[in-house]
């Protein structure tokens, strides 16, 4: 009844996006379809719709972009039904659609001479010759390929490279059968490429970065997750000839502080992943510090060598930085949130299992970063009710906050939850502190703002009936878990 309200009185409708509204069935998809001649972009990702939903769709004649993401009773014969109808279309996501292969998505390309943008990521399982072949026929307008998950020899990427040289993205994030030889041919004739997602493709070295190197000087992004083969040799030839380089992945790469002299030359980069770097220390950062003033999100994540004396020196070059993950690294104290407390820009703030900070370190921050929406504080195991209280006074535009394993009490946790206003998402696992009574106050004080909430499975019988329907009745998610209580260091 509500999609039928929808089309009937909205039969001008341009954009419309059903994902995750699964009681939609292939009857309120032909119903909108018959209604609503002038779609031009519509998501129905998640649904359970068919493929008497794509013979539907195929009507629509201003349809550009259509978006079906883990559609799992789509296959072969629903993209087959699209091609044989309108040829409007120019965006198509058909990721996750565990029944679609390519000779499915060869007919949807014949049927669509001027698509700009596939996405068949972790739909494919073999890249068949009728889809290469239809590839060859979009070589004037594709410009985004995502085939994420396929298996690739180079012989394939070679044919991407020829059929496709127009491309700007090319998405093969763990595709097995990915090498050097591989993305050679694939960039060669591809020099417009400005997003390349090689994440987990294991086999890569240098020699696939000298390629990239070599032949796209306009790159902005690349991403280069768990490729550990690489160093700081390939990562000074992408430094060099790729000056407009704003993201780059490198988490669980290995590199050192070494590859950060070389990307210190990047200064247009705004986002750097190092997570799982564990070679990387403060005189990685303080080369980066210095060069990088653009940089707005940065990943440390367990990068167990960085001490306060590198967030000192990001907290001096890098005052734009938006987002921040330092969790785990553990050598980080008090002193180095003081330097945090100095970056105005920061909105999201990852803290987690810094054991050697205390609600002193987290006063800085909370006075300090008043942009703050997101911080997560789990086993931060020294963080108590005066670190609660210096969020409730400073921080107002928190909105998730993750304080689980803390030694908090439930007279900080009522004043901090009835304190932020803005406050909607909090996890607060294994809160040994407070009292039945503190969450039922906590709780109540918050009720009609929160959205979502992680707690621990045993208090769900122990807490108020009256209470918990309250919160479900002002559409907050409970997330109940059964975790032990152990603690790390």
């Amino acid at each position: 009844m509500g999609l039928a309200k929808v089309v009937v009185g909205c039969p001008r409708l341009e954009k419309l996006s059903l994902k995750w509204c699964r009681e939609i069935s292939d009857i309120g998809i032909d119903l909108l379809s018959k209604k609503c001649h002038q779609l031009r972009s519509l998501d129905i990702s998640y649904l359970k719709v068919g493929n008497e939903s794509l013979r539907s769709i195929s009507s629509l004649e201003k349809l550009e972009e259509l978006a079906m993401v883990c559609c799992s009773c789509i296959d072969d014969d629903g993209l087959g039904l699209l091609s044989k109808g309108s040829s409007s279309l120019k965006r198509v996501d058909v990721s996750r659609c565990d029944h679609v292969t390519s000779q499915g998505l060869a007919s949807l390309l014949e049927g669509h001479n001027f698509l700009q943008k596939l996405n068949a990521a972790d739909s494919l399982h073999e890249m068949e010759q009728c889809f290469l072949s239809n590839l060859a026929k979009l070589k004037d307008t594709l410009t985004v390929l995502r085939l994420d998950g396929l298996e690739v020899s180079a012989s394939v990427l070679q044919a991407i490279g020829e059929s496709c040289n127009n491309l700007t993205e090319i998405g093969l994030s763990k595709c097995n059968g990915v090498t050097d030889e591989g993305i050679s041919s694939l960039v060669a004739p591809c020099s417009r490429l400005r997003v390349i997602d090689l994440t987990c493709c294991h086999l890569l070295t240098n020699k696939a970065l000298d390629s990239i190197a070599a032949n796209c000087k306009m790159v902005e992004c690349l991403r280069l997750e768990s490729c550990s083969s690489i160093s700081e040799k390939g990562l000074q030839q992408i430094a060099t000839y790729c000056p407009i380089l704003k993201e780059i992945d490198l988490t669980d790469c290995g590199v050192n502080d070494a590859a950060l002299q070389h990307l210190a030359e990047c200064s247009q980069l705004q986002i750097l992943k190092l997570g799982l770097c564990s070679s990387i220390s403060d005189k990685g950062l303080a080369f980066i510090s210095s060069s990088c003033r653009k940089l707005i999100e940065l990943d440390l994540y367990r990068c167990s060598s960085i001490t306060d004396d590198g967030l000192a020196a990001l907290a001096n070059g890098c005052k734009k930085i938006k987002m921040l993950n330092l969790c785990y690294c553990n050598k980080i104290t008090d002193n180095g949130l003081v330097h945090l407390g100095s970056m105005e820009e920061l909105t999201n703030l990852e803290l987690r299992c810094l054991v050697r900070i205390t609600s002193i370190g987290i006063s800085s921050v909370a006075i300090g970063c008043k942009n703050l929406i997101e911080l997560d504080l789990k086993r931060c195991y020294s963080i108590d009710d005066t670190g609660l209280w210096a969020l409730a006074r400073s921080a107002l535009n928190l909105r998730q906050l993750t304080i689980s394993y803390c030694q908090v009490t439930g007279l900080g946790l009522c004043h901090l939850m009835s304190s932020l206003r803005c406050l909607q998402d909090v996890k607060m696992v294994h809160l040994s502190w407070v009292s039945i009574e503190g969450f039922e106050m906590a709780l109540r004080a918050a009720c009609g703002r929160l959205k979502k909430l992680k707690m621990l499975n045993g208090l769900k019988d122990v807490l108020s009936p009256e209470l918990l329907q309250m919160l479900q009745a002002s559409g907050c998610r409970i997330r109940w878990v059964n975790k032990p209580l152990v603690y790390k260091d």
